[in-house]
């Protein structure tokens, strides 16, 4: 065997899935070669490791959480294919008045700060001269 075809059947080396013709072909090549032999050592330390982690517990309101969001989508799918794509319509439509909006108000408060620079108060007197009246 190849040694890409060795470190293929690692993991099922490991987990006892092989046949006894290919288990006692794999040991063969790992008795023969170190590096295929390095990798086996080091996938099943982790393996080993993997095994002795304990699995968290499940969050108990998982369902809770999860039962709203998939009746939206079930009340979803079973709404006519037109007025699904007016429902869909009308929220691109809505997002787009939105930013439309808020482009309008950045223009507008940089527009505000550039134009204030040029504005003149009418009681200051031009160019340092007093105000006559």
């Amino acid at each position: 065997m190849r040694c890409e075809e060795v470190q293929e059947r690692l993991s099922a080396l490991i987990d006892e899935q092989l046949s006894p013709q290919e288990h006692e072909q794999l040991q063969h090549h790992l008795h023969t070669c170190e590096a295929c032999f390095r990798e086996y050592q080091e996938l099943r330390r982790f393996v080993e490791f993997c095994r002795q982690l304990e699995a968290p517990d499940p969050k108990i309101d998982l369902w809770r959480e999860f039962q709203p969001m998939l009746a939206e989508i079930v009340a979803e799918q079973k709404i006519p294919f037109a007025q699904r794509l007016r429902r869909q319509w009308n929220r691109l439509v809505s997002q787009v008045c939105y930013g439309i909006i808020l482009f309008l108000q950045v223009v507008t408060y940089q527009l505000t700060i550039t134009l204030s620079r040029y504005i003149v108060e009418p009681e200051r007197a031009a160019y340092g001269r007093p105000a006559q009246g």
